[in-house]
């Protein structure tokens, strides 16, 4: 069976449906003569869990998780109630705190393409080790 590597943030606990979409695909691809193997964060911060989604986690399927710099947790928007911003739930102009409002700026101009995109240096250097210790 040939080895695919499926590198997602996104991946139960977390829910929504990107989360389904990489849970069904890995859970097919043993079908198709793939063998998944996951590369996700170890410290996550999901603005949305699904807990029922890791009783579908099919058995067997090898997990790589690594911890990355979450820039929520930078900014302490969990402790701070502006952890919403991060899901894309915007609370209306006149009712934002202002480290909501910078929160929103940071997001819009600091975070492009994407607020994780921090991750993939140390992310690319992880998994040439891995790969050339697991074929």
């Amino acid at each position: 069976m040939k080895k695919v590597l499926v590198i997602t943030y996104y991946w139960p606990p977390a829910g929504g449906p990107g989360v389904q979409r990489w849970l069904k695909f890995a859970t097919y691809l043993p079908d198709f003569g793939y063998e998944p193997i996951i590369y996700t964060p170890a410290n996550p911060q999901y603005p949305i869990v699904d807990n029922e989604l890791v009783k579908q986690i099919p058995d067997g399927i090898e997990i790589i998780r690594q911890s990355i710099i979450e820039p929520n947790a930078l900014f302490g928007m969990e402790k701070k109630g502006i952890s919403r911003i991060s899901s894309g739930i915007i609370p209306p102009r006149q009712k934002q705190t202002m480290l909501q409002k910078v929160a929103l700026w940071a997001r819009g101009n600091l975070f492009i393409p994407a607020a994780r995109k921090i991750r993939i240096g140390p992310s690319v250097n992880f998994l040439k080790d891995y790969i050339a210790q697991n074929s």
